[in-house]
C-alpha cells in the first residue's frame, strides 16, 4: 500500500511538474516588414508574434489595422482622429498577405522568462479585446511600432533596457531615406511637417519606424535574474523576397524638384522679358499668391486644429504665407499698403532662401524654385514701376 501511494505522489508530481512547464512554453517575436509600394506601407510595418505549443496558438498581433468604412475616415485621418486597432489572428494568414506582395518579414525571438513572456500575451491578449482594442493613430508617438515598444516596457517595467543612443540624423532624415523612391509623397510630406521632426532622432524616438524597432531591439538588454542579457535570443527570416519591392515608376524620375526647377526658369524668362520690355502681365502671379496662401491656411488648420503633433511649428508658413490669398488679388494695385506688402514679403521669402541652410527646419530640394520664384514675383510686383 506504501509503496502504491509513493507511485501516486511521484506520478502527480510528474504531471504537475509537465502541466507547468507545458505552460512556460510561450514564445514572443517581434515581426519586421519591408515597404511595400502603397503609400499607407511606406514604412514597413511591425507586429508581434505569440508561439506556444502548449496553448495550441500561433497568433499575430497586430497593430495597424484600420477600417476604410468607418464614417467620416477621410476628415477623421486628416484632422488626427483616426482609429487604428490592434487584431490577434493565425500567424499564416498574416505570412500570406506578404508573400503574396513579395515583401521580407524579418523575425526576432525574445529571451524572456515565462513571467515576463506571459505578462506581454495577457497584456497583448487583453489588449486585443473589442471593448480595449481601438486607440488614436500618432505618426510619431503612437502607431504600429512604437506599440512595440510600449507594449514590451508596459509587460517588464525597468527590467528592459534600451540604449542611450543619440543619432547624427535627424527624424526627418530618417523618414526621407525611406520614402526616397517617391519622391512626390516625400515632397508633400516634407512640406507638411514641422519643426518636430528636425530634432536629433534617439534610439528610441527612432522606434517610430519599424525599422529602428528591428535595430533597437537588437541592441536591447533585459534584466533576469538580477543579470542583464540581450533581448534578443535569436534572429531569422519569417518570409523570404528575392528583392526589395520597387516603388520606383515615371514619377521618380519626373520629380516635383525637376518641375518646378523648368518652371522657375521658364518664369525667370518671362520676368526677364516684362523688365526689358516694361510689361506686366498679372495672371501668372494671382494664381501663384493663391496657391501659396492656400498652402499657408492648410499649415494653419493642420497646426492649430489638428491632432497631429507632427505638423506642429511648421516654418514652411513664413513664405507659403496665408494672407496671399488675399494679396493675389491685389498685385495690380498701386496703393501704398500693397506696394509695401509686396516687398515685406519678397524680403521674407528671400531670406528664408538665404538662410535655408541653417534655419532648423529642413527644405526639400523642391522647395528651392518655389522660394526663388516667390521671391522674384513679390520683388517684381513691389518695385515695379507701372
Amino acid at each position: 500500500m506504501k509503496k502504491f501511494l509513493l507511485i501516486a505522489a511521484l506520478l502527480l508530481q510528474c504531471i504537475a511538474a509537465a502541466a507547468q512547464h507545458s505552460g512556460n512554453d510561450l514564445q514572443i517575436s517581434i515581426l519586421t516588414c519591408a515597404h511595400g509600394k502603397e503609400i499607407y506601407a511606406a514604412f514597413g510595418h511591425s507586429a508581434f508574434r505569440v508561439q506556444s505549443q502548449s496553448r495550441r496558438i500561433d497568433k499575430v498581433y497586430n497593430y495597424g489595422t484600420f477600417n476604410y468604412n468607418q464614417p467620416f475616415f477621410v476628415l477623421k485621418f486628416v484632422r488626427g482622429f483616426l482609429d487604428y486597432a490592434v487584431s490577434g489572428y493565425n500567424y499564416k494568414l498574416f505570412c500570406t498577405e506578404y508573400v503574396m506582395e513579395g515583401r521580407l518579414v524579418r523575425e526576432q525571438m525574445l529571451n524572456l522568462t515565462p513571467d515576463q513572456a506571459l505578462a506581454v500575451y495577457d497584456f497583448l491578449e487583453w489588449n486585443a479585446l473589442p471593448e480595449n482594442r481601438n486607440y488614436k493613430y500618432n505618426f510619431l508617438e503612437d502607431n504600429c511600432a512604437t506599440r512595440i515598444r510600449d507594449v514590451l516596457t508596459n509587460a517588464c517595467g525597468e527590467n528592459i533596457i534600451y540604449p542611450d543612443t543619440t543619432y547624427s540624423f535627424t527624424l526627418r532624415d530618417a523618414i526621407d531615406e525611406r520614402i526616397d523612391e517617391m519622391p512626390w509623397f516625400r515632397f508633400g510630406i516634407t512640406l507638411l511637417m514641422g519643426l518636430p521632426v528636425d530634432k536629433k532622432a534617439t534610439a528610441r524616438t527612432a522606434m517610430f519606424l519599424p525599422d529602428y524597432v528591428y535595430n533597437t531591439v537588437e541592441e536591447t538588454m533585459i534584466v533576469q535574474n538580477g543579470e542583464k542579457v540581450p533581448l534578443v535570443k535569436r534572429s531569422g527570416i519569417a518570409v523570404r523576397a528575392d528583392k526589395p519591392v520597387s516603388r520606383t515608376d515615371f514619377l521618380t524620375y519626373f520629380s516635383p524638384a525637376l518641375l518646378l526647377w523648368i518652371l522657375c526658369a521658364v518664369w525667370a524668362w518671362f520676368t526677364y522679358k516684362e523688365i526689358k520690355n516694361n510689361t506686366y502681365h498679372s495672371g501668372g502671379d494671382k494664381a501663384l499668391l493663391f496657391i501659396l496662401g492656400m498652402f499657408g491656411l492648410l499649415f494653419l488648420v493642420m497646426w492649430f486644429l489638428t491632432e497631429h503633433t507632427v505638423t506642429a511649428w511648421n516654418m514652411n508658413i513664413l513664405w507659403a504665407i496665408p494672407s496671399h490669398v488675399v494679396a493675389a488679388w491685389a498685385v495690380k494695385s498701386t496703393k501704398p499698403f500693397w506696394k509695401s506688402y509686396y516687398k515685406v514679403t519678397a524680403i521674407i521669402t528671400g531670406a528664408m532662401l538665404i538662410l535655408a541652410p541653417v534655419i532648423p527646419q529642413h527644405y526639400d530640394p523642391a522647395f528651392y524654385p518655389i522660394l526663388i520664384m516667390t521671391t522674384m514675383r513679390l520683388a517684381r510686383i513691389g518695385w515695379r514701376q507701372l
